[in-house]
């Protein structure tokens, strides 16, 4: 594709900034907006696997990445007490802080042009055919010949264009997430898991001297925990967790705002993934479950993948429908594998070995062409 296209982001997320970067870098004229007012300064980690960075590096990016996060390529399993009972090697990975890749990924969006608004929407969006009528919160009438829905799981534009039948669900788990200072044995995807095998904390390098936490709880419903009390209800979760590696890393949690929980909603929209000329990408078409920690690398495929396609295409529903081809499969095949591991860590009697089995080919198939 030759001619310069405008394009309207719709969330500047993972997905969201990759898809602005990416889409810039191909000649066009790249329109991002978010309803928050600022890059987010807080957060806890994030696991880029070998997939992602290799999509990275398609547009320069896995540098940055490697230069502020960790590169680890080993999966390592413990039990409660912190004794290591196994260590199996795995592609290599980064670990980095969730800020620190919104930073890179949207300095790398306006540094290629791309124009960034924070604290906006969409108000009203009708699809002509050949172009899209957007109406902003600040009252502009835009046009575009693309809209990228990237708001995320709880997508507006989603509800919009594709119907609330594609809402997210509950998986019946939900994720216990904190930062620490990173001791020299968290240098991979730790697991720490009880005796009874029914609670597992993961530990992440994040950088030479960070790493996070998580723990995983199972619930028949949707949690909702008092936000003045998280870091207490953390305590009391993992008293049963004597792993110096844990008992240090909590020993640094003193207030509620160093924790963050939420509960797994996930979707994954049928394909195709555009109605018209509005596309769904990232968490907006597919909201896995974290246990391949493959959220955000799905979403910054979706983006360099559209890239491409876009590139190669003659028209803009043609690279649409080429990159549904490309991506449904590959996609669904990661939520799948991340629901099943899910489900395995609720059942009555778990078996950490076939968890660790389908989460080793899973990490195999990432490998393939995306």
């Amino acid at each position: 594709m030759t001619n310069t296209k405008r394009v309207l982001v719709v969330g500047s997320g993972i997905g969201g900034a990759t898809a602005a970067y990416a889409l810039r870098r191909i000649g066009m004229d790249v329109h991002c907006i978010d309803t928050k007012p600022e890059t987010p300064t807080a957060g806890a980690g994030i696991c880029l696997l070998h997939n992602t960075m290799r999509a990275l590096g398609t547009i320069g990016l896995a540098e940055p990445c490697l230069d502020s996060g960790l590169a680890f390529q080993v999966f390592k399993q413990h039990d409660a007490t912190g004794k290591l009972l196994m260590s199996n090697p795995a592609p290599p990975g980064c670990g980095m802080r969730r800020p620190e890749l919104a930073r890179i990924l949207e300095g790398a969006a306006e540094s290629a042009g791309a124009v960034l608004e924070k604290s906006m929407t969409v108000s009203d969006l009708i699809d002509r055919g050949e172009k899209v009528e957007v109406t902003l919160s600040d009252g502009r009438e835009e046009i575009y010949d693309l809209v990228v829905a990237a708001d995320g799981a709880y997508s507006g534009l989603r509800d919009r264009v594709f119907g609330k039948e594609h809402a997210v669900r509950f998986a019946g788990q939900s994720a216990w997430r904190f930062n620490a200072p990173r001791p020299s044995e968290v240098d991979g995807f730790c697991l720490y898991r009880s005796a009874d095998g029914k609670r597992t904390v993961g530990a992440l390098p994040t950088s030479k001297e960070t790493c996070y936490l998580f723990f995983l709880e199972s619930s028949a419903e949707h949690l909702h925990m008092p936000d003045d009390q998280l870091h207490l209800l953390l305590h009391e979760r993992l008293e049963a967790f004597s792993a110096p590696v844990i008992r240090d890393a909590l020993a640094q949690v003193t207030g509620p705002a160093q924790v963050t929980f939420r509960p797994f909603d996930i979707t994954l929209v049928p394909a195709p993934w555009h109605r018209g000329r509005v596309l769904l990408l990232g968490d907006a078409a597919h909201s896995p479950t974290p246990q391949m920690t493959s959220g955000g690398g799905m979403a910054i495929e979706d983006a360099v993948v559209l890239a491409e396609c876009i590139a190669a295409q003659p028209t803009i529903p043609d690279a649409l429908q080429a990159h549904s081809k490309r991506r449904f499969d590959r996609v669904k095949t990661v939520c799948d594998a991340s629901l099943q591991l899910c489900r395995y860590e609720q059942d009555p009697i778990p078996d950490p070995q076939r968890s660790a089995a389908l989460l080793l080919q899973t990490y195999q198939f990432l490998g393939q062409p995306m």
